[in-house]
């Protein structure tokens, strides 16, 4: 069934009477009782009973009449409220953001922009790296801002942002805070948590074994609260991405010799699909100066 169906249907339950039913929806009499006809089969019994110039709703017809009332009445309100929005220029991103990225990069970018932007939304999702493609081909998000290589598929394109290093993490007032940097055979007497989500975590293994340093993590878990919460309370150490979200407690510094990085990127649908909002948002990340931000 579609609403042209319902919105006939209505109509003769309003008036009870196939010839004003047709001129309100200026369609022939032959094709509305067509119509009607198609919808009791689709249904499966009568809506209508004709009797001569009486005509009345069946059982059937009057148990489903307030139901298409009710689809009508919400098919009306979706369109109002589409069109209000599209008068008002209302626009809405979904941005995703995978977890080990913090949010002090972003803030002033993301204040510029909706500053630049008064009528659009962002909603920000925290997203798994590994699925981002599929939400951004999807629809499900505009955008995703991940640390992942350039994509190999060609309706992906990705615009590089900034470049994030590997520190040390620890707990704030410990020796480690009075140095400038640590040197990285000082973590074979800590405690290591190892991140099971870290985008360096195979770069920095493959040092460690290469110096054939004995660091073995004594904790493990992909949970970044639960490695954080651990550091900070002194238990042991880890390590985190430059510009990662901390919990109080705990202070960073760089590993000597050790040049690990990461880049930070945006992933958004190629070509002429994208949306007027994630245009405006890819051009002033072009742009915007994310060196001294």
């Amino acid at each position: 069934m579609d609403l042209k169906q319902i919105r006939y249907f209505l109509s003769i339950a309003e008036t009870l009477n196939f010839t004003l039913a047709s001129e309100q929806n200026n369609i022939s009499q032959p094709a509305l009782t067509k119509s009607i006809q198609k919808l009791e089969e689709e249904l499966g019994g009568l809506l209508v009973i004709r009797d001569g110039k009486n005509t009345r709703l069946t059982e059937l017809g009057q148990i489903i009449r307030n139901e298409f009332e009710n689809i009508v009445k919400t098919q009306t309100r979706i369109k109002s409220l589409a069109d209000n929005h599209l008068r008002a220029g209302h626009h809405m991103l979904n941005i995703g953001i995978i977890d080990s990225l913090g949010p002090e990069k972003f803030i002033n970018f993301f204040s510029e922009f909706l500053k630049e932007n008064p009528n659009t939304q962002v909603i920000v999702h925290k997203v798994d790296q590994s699925l981002s493609e599929d939400a951004i081909l999807s629809g499900d998000l505009d955008a995703c801002i991940c640390t992942q290589e350039d994509s190999k598929n060609h309706k992906i394109k990705s615009l590089p942002l900034f470049e994030e290093r590997i520190l040390l993490a620890f707990a704030s007032g410990t020796d480690f805070e009075s140095e400038d940097e640590i040197e990285l055979d000082t973590i074979c007497n800590q405690n290591y948590f190892d991140r099971l989500n870290c985008d360096f975590r195979s770069d920095f293994q493959a040092i460690i074994d290469e110096r054939k340093l004995d660091i073995r993590p004594t904790f493990q878990t992909d949970r970044e609260e639960w490695i954080q919460f651990l550091v900070a309370s002194g238990k042991g150490v880890c390590m985190l991405g430059e510009f990662s979200a901390l919990i109080p407690g705990i202070s960073m510094r760089p590993i000597k010799g050790l040049d690990i990085k990461r880049t930070a990127s945006i992933s958004m649908v190629f070509g002429s699909s994208a949306s007027e909002a994630i245009m405006r948002f890819e051009r002033l990340a072009k742009k915007y100066e994310w060196k001294k931000h």
